[in-house]
């Protein structure tokens, strides 16, 4: 694989162990009125930012409190599950080690909000490594490619086809690719099913960081 001038990183699921860790905040919030988050919404719910779940949960479920009350207590349960159940993905500092030394400009697109997202990443010592972090403004989040051509702009590319989109989400891989985007799929345990679908429509795959970083090396 050529590597591109330019990066967009997803941070949930691509470069942190925490996709399922959105499942234990649904979980969480929904707990509290005694509601449950079936499997079949979990996917539904996988690449909407904040304000789009708490509209989601609120309608779905029939939340007696205000979409805008949701996403508060939604903010609240992504700080804790951050703190408790996040982990940064086995080989992912490698990766941008390697990426940081072919000189590729990087950024992380999110459908989680920049706070979050840059206290997750100042967490675990990574912030530093990106030109700048930005997130979803639209609600339908990365079922949209907004989030990818405002970071285009920023990074200062010619354009898509100059940019490395990695993501772990088959929604969001889909949106990128139809973009004009170069994308890179990331194996996630939490969308292995659907990954031989992702892995056959993505430009390229990254099985795990530390096989993709080993192979990079050798190329």
């Amino acid at each position: 694989m050529q590597l591109l001038p330019y990066a967009i990183l997803d941070m949930d699921g691509t470069l942190l162990d925490s996709t399922g860790m959105w499942d234990v905040v649904a979980d969480r919030v929904l707990a509290r009125w005694g509601k449950t988050f079936p499997r079949e919404d979990r996917r539904d719910n996988m690449t909407l930012t904040i304000e789009g779940s708490a509209e989601f949960y609120v309608n779905k479920y029939q939340l007696p409190i205000t979409p805008e009350e949701a996403a508060k207590i939604i903010r609240e349960e992504a700080r804790r599950a951050y703190a408790e159940v996040a982990v940064l993905k086995p080989g992912a500092l490698d990766a941008l080690d390697l990426l940081g030394q072919w000189g590729v400009r990087m950024c992380v697109a999110s459908g989680t909000e920049k706070a979050l997202v840059d206290a997750a990443l100042t967490r675990f010592g990574i912030l530093d490594r990106f030109a700048f972090t930005i997130a979803c403004t639209n609600p339908q989040g990365k079922a949209e490619p907004e989030v990818y051509l405002r970071a285009t702009e920023l990074l200062g590319a010619p354009g898509p086809e100059q940019v490395m989109v990695f993501e772990d989400s088959p929604t969001a891989v889909h949106t990128a690719k139809k973009a004009g985007f170069f994308t890179i799929a990331v194996r996630d345990t939490f969308t292995e099913e659907d990954w031989p679908a992702t892995r056959a429509v993505a430009d390229a795959a990254v099985e795990s960081w530390p096989q993709w970083v080993a192979e990079m090396r050798h190329a």
